[in-house]
Order: structure tokens, then sequence, then C-alpha cells
């Protein structure tokens, strides 16, 4: 897949592009240095948006933030659920130290009750002190609602393999009586100078935390795709794929974006869906700054179940240089300096019509 002369967005005009929250620019809330991994549901009427962020305390955290009824999808009125202090509060306490997810933990995906299981979010969590590179090790955990609080199960539900070590990026949903898992699998996290060499897998399981079948390969490396979003939609379901974003600048990367495919049932089998479609294409020129390197972590939303009209929201990275030279241009426009941060991520959105 070559970058495209035109994607979907483009075609249909290049609808605004709303930024959330930006590292770089801003607003960030308070107690967070960074937030993305977005994951969009209605529950009980209203928009709740599960992220993965980064604290003050430097920390990989779960939060939540709702819109009040009757916003629109594209609005930026998204509230953080807070403490005492009005420090965005995460969902869980810190992992004990020395437990397989103490690094941190972040991209969630939410389930609803189903029968006489209650409400899930399986996320990704990492052991290691090390984010990237060959000595970064992930998995995949699960917290579960109970007595209206969320509690954290203390060993994962899916782990990699001897040949593919870290397993992360978890999407899951809840058909034909199973509970059905996409997540990425590769070898580590990649680093600095390295180039991409992620699969996307699916297995599926009874009660959604042990008995999951041996894993497929829904996607394999020559597609190059990090993670994914399922909806349904009126009588099919819609699956959004994304690349992983350039984060570390790597020269020849892997071109970047959104594709998108359906499907008349949230099959574990690739044959069951249409051929992938351009969405969004990041390297194509007039891509804004705040996320010129890529997107992840997509998430899709429509307003009513049978409507074509979608409100998109993603991870992007942003088209910048190194902290040092950025911190200049950004002193010399009387502008605060970002945080240090090897990378520099936004969230948004942007609004497509799915015909």
């Amino acid at each position: 897949m070559t970058p495209s002369a035109t994607d979907l967005w483009r075609t249909q005009g290049s609808p605004e592009a709303h930024v959330l929250w930006d590292m770089v620019e801003g607003p960030m809330p308070r107690g967070l240095l960074g937030v993305g991994d977005p994951d969009v549901h209605r529950i009980h009427d209203q928009w709740t948006m599960f992220l993965g962020g980064f604290a003050t305390q430097f920390r990989n955290r779960l939060y939540r933030a709702t819109l009040p009824q009757g916003s629109d999808l594209t609005s930026r009125a998204w509230d953080f659920d807070t403490d005492r202090r009005g420090r965005v509060a995460a969902l869980v306490p810190d992992p004990p130290r020395g437990s397989w997810d103490a690094g941190g933990m972040h991209t969630p995906s939410y389930v609803p009750a189903v029968g006489e299981h209650g409400e899930r979010i399986y996320y990704t969590g990492r052991s290691t002190s090390k984010h990237y590179g060959p000595k970064s090790r992930y998995a995949i955990g699960l917290l579960e609602r109970q007595n209206g609080e969320w509690v954290r199960r203390d060993s994962p539900v899916i782990v990699g393999d001897d040949h593919r070590s870290s397993v992360l990026e978890p999407f899951v949903v809840y058909a034909d009586g199973r509970y059905r898992m996409w997540y990425l699998a590769n070898p580590h996290e990649i680093g600095p100078g390295e180039q991409p060499d992620y699969e996307l897998r699916c297995t599926q399981s009874e009660d959604g935390r042990t008995g999951w079948t041996p894993p497929v390969v829904f996607a394999d490396t020559s597609e190059g795709f990090f993670d994914n979003a399922v909806v349904r939609r009126g009588d099919e379901w819609v699956m959004l794929l994304a690349r992983g974003s350039n984060l570390h600048g790597t020269p020849d990367f892997p071109a970047q974006g959104l594709w998108w495919m359906t499907a008349r049932h949230p099959s574990a089998d690739r044959s069951d869906w249409s051929t992938p479609k351009r969405l969004l294409d990041t390297d194509a020129p007039g891509t804004p700054e705040w996320f010129g390197h890529g997107t992840y972590g997509p998430a899709l939303a429509f307003e009513a179940s049978t409507s074509t009209r979608a409100t998109v929201f993603f991870t992007g990275t942003r088209r910048a240089p190194r902290w040092p030279l950025l911190s200049l241009q950004r002193l010399t426009r009387l502008r605060r300096p970002p945080v240090p941060s090897p990378f520099y991520l936004a969230t948004g959105t942007i609004t497509v019509d799915l015909m």
C-alpha cells in the first residue's frame, strides 16, 4: 500500500480536523502530560471515552472522559473524572511493584456487560522500564466492574510467544456468544531507526478471561497494521485499521494513515471482510502538523446506528523537530516550550461519510 493521491477524507473536502488534547499546543487536562488511545462508546445514553494517559508523576494510567448529554461528537467539551483537587483521576490504582503491568497501562478497550459478565476494559500492560526496543515487554490485561468500581485482575489474559514476545493494542467485541479480540503481536515495540514488524491477530473466548483460541493472523507483516477498531452500523460492521505512526522520525518508514472495511459479522476470518479502502493518508501534502507523522489508536462513532456520517477519533504523532529545536522555535514566537519528550502526541477527530 503506497501513499494515495487522494484519500476519502480529502475526497470529501478535508472536513475540519479538531484537536482535543495536544502535548505541544494544549490544552491538556490537569495532571496529564499526554493522552491518547481513545476508545469511544455510548453508555447509558452518554458518550464516554476511555483513554491512556501519561501523568505528571510519569506514570501511564487509564482514564475516563464523558460528553455532556446532547453534545455533538466533535465537541471539545469532554470532561475527565477528577479527584477532590481537580486533577484527573485514574480508573484504578497503579499496579503493584514487580507485577506484570507495573510499567504502566494504556490502550483501553471497553466491552459492555453481557449476561452474567459485567462491564470489562481490556488494556495493554508493560512489565519493563523500557517503553520500546528489544528489552520492552507487553501483555494484555483486564479490568472488571464490581460494585461500581473497576477492579484489576492480577494476571494477564493474553501473553506473547517465543516468536513475538509482546502483545498489545487489544480491541474486543462480544458477538456470536464469544468475546473476540484483535491485538498486535510483535517481537518488541520498535525504537528509533527500526522498521515495523507488526502482525495483527485475532482470538476468541467464551468467558473473555480464559480458554482463548489459538490466534489466527488477521493482517500479516506486509500490510503493517498496528491496531484497529470495530463498530456495528445497522446490519453490518465497520472496521478501522491504522498503521503504527512514525514516532521516532525514522527515514523510509512505511506509508501512514487509516483504512476502513466492512463485513456482515465481526469475523475473525479476514476473507469475510471487504478490501481495505484508504480513509486517511497522513503522508499527503497538507496534512495538519499534529498528525503529520501518522495516526494510531483509532475509534469510530456514529450519532445514529444507521448513519453514514462517522466521527473518527485517533492519536496523532506531531511532525516536529526534536525538543531543543522545537523549544527554540516556540520561544522565538513567545510560546512556552513543551515538556521534553522523544515525540509529541495529540488526540483529535475528523469526520467522514462512510457510504
